[in-house]
Protein backbone atom coordinates (compact mmCIF):
# COMPACT_ATOMS: atom_id res chain seq x y z
CA UNK A 1 0.00 0.00 0.00
CA UNK A 2 1.38 3.59 -0.79
CA UNK A 3 1.67 6.99 0.97
CA UNK A 4 -1.20 8.22 -0.79
CA UNK A 5 -3.52 5.13 -0.16
CA UNK A 6 -2.87 4.94 3.59
CA UNK A 7 -2.96 8.55 3.82
CA UNK A 8 -6.30 8.76 2.06
CA UNK A 9 -8.10 5.67 4.07
CA UNK A 10 -7.32 6.93 7.41
CA UNK A 11 -8.13 10.74 6.84
CA UNK A 12 -11.65 9.40 5.42
CA UNK A 13 -12.22 7.36 8.44
CA UNK A 14 -11.50 10.37 10.36
CA UNK A 15 -13.47 12.82 8.63
CA UNK A 16 -16.32 10.13 8.89
CA UNK A 17 -16.28 9.77 12.21
CA UNK A 18 -15.78 13.48 12.95
CA UNK A 19 -19.04 13.71 10.54
CA UNK A 20 -21.25 11.22 12.56
CA UNK A 21 -20.44 12.70 15.51
CA UNK A 22 -20.71 16.39 14.53
CA UNK A 23 -17.04 17.57 15.38
CA UNK A 24 -15.83 18.38 11.67
CA UNK A 25 -14.99 22.23 12.37
CA UNK A 26 -13.84 21.03 15.76
CA UNK A 27 -11.45 18.53 13.70
CA UNK A 28 -10.27 21.01 11.28
CA UNK A 29 -9.11 23.04 13.61
CA UNK A 30 -7.47 20.74 15.57
CA UNK A 31 -5.95 19.40 12.42
CA UNK A 32 -5.01 23.38 11.24
CA UNK A 33 -2.94 23.59 15.04
CA UNK A 34 -1.11 20.49 14.09
CA UNK A 35 -0.09 21.48 10.69
CA UNK A 36 1.36 24.27 12.68
CA UNK A 37 3.60 22.20 15.29
CA UNK A 38 4.89 20.27 11.81
CA UNK A 39 6.31 22.97 10.82
CA UNK A 40 8.95 23.20 13.55
CA UNK A 41 11.55 21.01 12.32
CA UNK A 42 12.28 19.97 15.71
CA UNK A 43 8.55 18.69 16.07
CA UNK A 44 8.32 16.77 12.68
CA UNK A 45 11.60 15.09 13.18
CA UNK A 46 11.06 13.60 16.78
CA UNK A 47 7.70 12.55 15.73
CA UNK A 48 8.84 10.84 12.27
CA UNK A 49 12.23 9.45 13.85
CA UNK A 50 12.10 5.43 14.07
CA UNK A 51 14.73 6.18 16.73
CA UNK A 52 12.24 7.89 19.19
CA UNK A 53 10.09 5.03 20.72
CA UNK A 54 6.43 5.53 20.86
CA UNK A 55 5.88 6.10 24.36
CA UNK A 56 7.92 9.19 24.22
CA UNK A 57 6.34 10.38 21.12
CA UNK A 58 2.62 9.70 22.91
CA UNK A 59 4.16 11.64 25.71
CA UNK A 60 5.18 14.76 23.77
CA UNK A 61 1.50 14.51 21.88
CA UNK A 62 0.07 14.00 25.18
CA UNK A 63 1.76 17.68 26.80
CA UNK A 64 1.33 19.41 23.44
CA UNK A 65 -2.38 18.77 22.51
CA UNK A 66 -4.62 17.11 24.55
CA UNK A 67 -5.46 19.77 26.55
CA UNK A 68 -5.98 21.89 23.27
CA UNK A 69 -7.23 19.68 20.90
CA UNK A 70 -11.05 17.40 20.30
CA UNK A 71 -11.07 14.08 22.25
CA UNK A 72 -11.47 12.15 18.61
CA UNK A 73 -8.61 14.52 17.47
CA UNK A 74 -6.41 12.85 20.14
CA UNK A 75 -7.67 9.78 20.04
CA UNK A 76 -6.61 9.63 16.22
CA UNK A 77 -3.25 11.00 17.00
CA UNK A 78 -2.43 7.96 19.55
CA UNK A 79 -3.92 5.60 16.90
CA UNK A 80 -1.66 6.89 14.48
CA UNK A 81 1.80 6.80 16.90
CA UNK A 82 0.66 3.18 18.32
CA UNK A 83 -0.10 1.78 14.01
CA UNK A 84 3.41 3.74 13.45
CA UNK A 85 1.63 6.04 10.84
CA UNK A 86 2.94 9.35 12.05
CA UNK A 87 5.03 9.94 8.81
CA UNK A 88 1.38 9.79 7.00
CA UNK A 89 0.09 12.64 9.68
CA UNK A 90 0.55 15.53 6.87
CA UNK A 91 -0.53 13.42 4.23
CA UNK A 92 -4.01 12.17 5.93
CA UNK A 93 -4.39 16.33 7.14
CA UNK A 94 -4.18 17.77 2.90
CA UNK A 95 -6.94 14.62 2.24
CA UNK A 96 -8.99 15.26 5.56
CA UNK A 97 -8.68 19.13 4.39
CA UNK A 98 -9.51 18.72 1.40
CA UNK A 99 -12.57 16.24 1.92
CA UNK A 100 -13.66 18.86 4.39
CA UNK A 101 -13.69 22.14 1.65
CA UNK A 102 -15.63 19.86 -0.55
CA UNK A 103 -17.80 18.98 2.01
CA UNK A 104 -18.30 22.66 2.77
CA UNK A 105 -18.02 24.02 -0.53
CA UNK A 106 -14.90 25.72 -0.12
CA UNK A 107 -11.99 26.40 -2.55
CA UNK A 108 -8.64 27.22 -1.73
CA UNK A 109 -6.94 29.98 -3.32
CA UNK A 110 -3.23 30.94 -3.65
CA UNK A 111 -1.91 34.49 -4.99
CA UNK A 112 0.97 35.73 -5.12
CA UNK A 113 1.43 39.47 -5.40
CA UNK A 114 4.59 41.80 -5.51
CA UNK A 115 3.53 43.44 -1.80
CA UNK A 116 0.73 43.62 0.39
CA UNK A 117 -2.42 44.68 -0.86
CA UNK A 118 -4.96 46.49 1.27
CA UNK A 119 -7.39 45.20 3.06
CA UNK A 120 -10.40 46.94 1.14
CA UNK A 121 -8.72 45.39 -1.82
CA UNK A 122 -8.38 41.85 -0.58
CA UNK A 123 -12.09 42.31 0.48
CA UNK A 124 -13.29 42.98 -3.49
CA UNK A 125 -10.98 40.50 -4.49
CA UNK A 126 -12.00 37.72 -2.38
CA UNK A 127 -16.08 38.91 -3.01
CA UNK A 128 -15.07 38.47 -7.06
CA UNK A 129 -13.55 35.21 -6.70
CA UNK A 130 -16.67 33.42 -4.71
CA UNK A 131 -18.93 35.28 -7.29
CA UNK A 132 -16.92 33.85 -10.20
CA UNK A 133 -16.39 30.46 -8.51
CA UNK A 134 -19.59 30.68 -6.72
CA UNK A 135 -17.73 28.75 -3.69
CA UNK A 136 -16.48 30.69 -0.71
CA UNK A 137 -12.75 31.05 -0.88
CA UNK A 138 -9.88 30.47 1.42
CA UNK A 139 -7.08 33.06 0.58
CA UNK A 140 -3.65 32.31 0.80
CA UNK A 141 -1.51 35.47 -0.24
CA UNK A 142 2.64 34.90 -1.05
CA UNK A 143 4.75 37.69 -1.27
CA UNK A 144 7.31 37.41 -4.34
CA UNK A 145 8.56 40.82 -5.09
CA UNK A 146 10.68 38.74 -8.16
CA UNK A 147 7.13 39.14 -10.24
CA UNK A 148 7.38 43.19 -10.03
CA UNK A 149 3.69 44.13 -9.96
CA UNK A 150 0.37 42.06 -11.00
CA UNK A 151 -0.48 39.16 -9.50
CA UNK A 152 -0.54 34.92 -10.42
CA UNK A 153 -3.94 33.37 -8.97
CA UNK A 154 -4.26 29.39 -8.02
CA UNK A 155 -7.65 28.17 -7.71
CA UNK A 156 -7.01 25.01 -6.79
CA UNK A 157 -5.60 23.39 -10.58
CA UNK A 158 -6.57 26.83 -12.59
CA UNK A 159 -3.89 29.53 -12.46
CA UNK A 160 -4.11 32.91 -14.00
CA UNK A 161 -1.05 34.80 -15.02
CA UNK A 162 -1.41 38.35 -14.55
CA UNK A 163 2.25 39.30 -13.58
CA UNK A 164 4.20 42.36 -14.76
CA UNK A 165 6.91 39.32 -15.08
CA UNK A 166 5.04 37.37 -17.36
CA UNK A 167 3.76 40.23 -19.37
CA UNK A 168 7.54 41.22 -19.82
CA UNK A 169 8.55 37.62 -20.92
CA UNK A 170 6.07 37.46 -23.20
CA UNK A 171 6.58 41.12 -24.65
CA UNK A 172 10.41 39.97 -24.97
CA UNK A 173 9.11 36.95 -27.10
CA UNK A 174 7.28 39.37 -29.12
CA UNK A 175 9.97 41.16 -30.21
CA UNK A 176 12.64 38.70 -30.35
CA UNK A 177 10.39 36.34 -32.82
CA UNK A 178 9.61 39.83 -34.76
CA UNK A 179 13.20 40.59 -35.31
CA UNK A 180 14.31 36.84 -36.85
CA UNK A 181 11.15 37.07 -39.04
CA UNK A 182 12.23 40.00 -40.70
Amino acid sequence: MNDSKISVRYAKALFQTALEDDLTEEVMKDLTLLVGSLKTPDFKEILESPVVKTSQKKNLITTVFQPSVNELTYNFLMLLLEKKRESYIEGIIRNFSRTYREKKGIRKAEITIASTIMDSTRKEFLSILEKTFAARIELEEIINPSIIGGFVLKVEDEQYDASVLTGLAKMRKQLLQTSIEK
